[in-house]
């Protein structure tokens, strides 16, 4: 193992929870997956304090985002496999209560968003100092907790892979939900022609508020051609895939040529295969992208090599938001207590935006 790897798994050991006795004073509330299951299977439990260690960070939760990959992370079936048992949730903002040995860069009582490893969704969580990002005083944990993850996905999606420029046609998959409604802001605010697809009518409005130039219902066999007449038969330049499936297929037949098609993820559940031909005609990139090989969730930990990066980028989102530059995120808050149904929400995707989950 490298010396990153290394880092990563001393964080591990503190990530698997310790039930609390009940003289344990130092006992927070958590969720726990003690065994791969279904999500609806998580438990409530007063969970014991983990050692903080150098490099880490300990922070009380006051929001938690909510992801569609929590069912497969609870389930056993994501790429990352925490050690039994776990708190998952991998998207947070709150205080920082205290700084392990090396940490400089956060102070203790700073409000801050984090992206980690897994134990979001509990009242404090341990996380390497490299992923936790500093918010400014104008904008609220509420929407910060909707920012590492989410909107550090898209962003670098659309710039540092697709290289989305002004002027430029680019269509997004699934616009209501997280992923899809800040591809739509941060692709208004880079100067693209928004396209947003989204299942029903309130979804589409959510969409047109949010920045997007116009909206189609997410009808995968008609898409292609609705697209092809929007846009005088030329198609478009870029297209944010977080769905995959039928969606993706309908993506080839409506792209332009030397356009670019993003595959996030694969919400519909069907993982798409490529016909090379397509690309090889059209002159058409498909890239893939994973954020998370820049936070260490790739087959090697590389967080350290891009911790300055990725804190400038998160930097500059923060900024954005603060100052109004970018809209703030539609999030859909729901109490700790309630976390059942406000994960529910997002995996039936009734949500419109976020759903973050409440501890304070």
């Amino acid at each position: 193992m490298n010396e990153m790897t290394k880092v990563s798994d001393a964080i591990s050991i503190p990530g698997a929870a310790q039930l609390a006795t009940q003289e344990d004073q130092s006992a927070y509330k958590g969720l726990l997956c003690e065994q791969w299951c279904d999500w609806h299977e998580l438990t409530m439990r007063d969970l014991k304090r983990p050692v903080l260690l150098p490099g880490q960070v300990r922070l009380a939760i006051h929001h938690a985002g909510v992801g569609f990959a929590l069912k497969l992370f609870v389930s056993g079936k994501y790429q990352r496999k925490p050690p039994l048992p776990f708190t998952p949730g991998t998207e947070a903002a709150g205080i920082v209560l205290e700084v392990g040995e090396g940490v400089t860069h956060i102070r203790v009582g700073q409000r801050v968003a984090a992206a980690l490893d897994w134990g979001a969704f509990a009242q404090e969580a341990v996380t390497t100092a490299a992923t936790v990002y500093p918010v400014p005083d104008a904008l609220p944990l509420s929407i910060a907790a909707a920012l590492p993850l989410t909107y550090g996905t898209t962003w670098a999606a659309l710039n540092w892979r697709a290289q989305l420029q002004k002027r430029e046609v680019l269509l997004v998959f699934g616009a209501s939900g997280a992923l899809g409604t800040a591809a739509v802001q941060i692709g208004r605010a880079l100067g693209a022609e928004v396209i947003a697809v989204a299942s029903t009518a309130d979804k589409r409005a959510a969409a047109l508020a949010h920045g997007a130039h116009h909206v189609l219902e997410a009808d995968a066999e008609n898409l292609p051609q609705q697209i092809k007449t929007m846009t005088s038969g030329r198609g478009v330049d870029v297209v944010f895939d977080p769905v995959g499936g039928a969606f993706f297929d309908g993506a080839l037949r409506c792209t332009a040529a030397q356009g670019r098609i993003l595959t996030i993820g694969y919400a519909s559940g069907s993982i798409p295969q490529i016909p090379a031909n397509l690309l090889l005609v059209k002159n058409i990139s498909v890239i893939g992208f994973n954020y998370g090989y820049f936070i260490g969730w790739g087959l090697t930990d590389e967080r350290l090599r891009y911790a300055d990066t990725v804190q400038a980028m998160m930097a500059m989102l923060f900024d954005a938001m603060a100052s109004g530059r970018l809209e703030k995120p539609r999030i859909q808050p729901y109490a700790f207590d309630q976390w059942m149904e406000g994960v529910e929400a997002t995996m039936n995707r009734r949500s419109v935006g976020k759903v973050i989950l409440s501890m304070v």
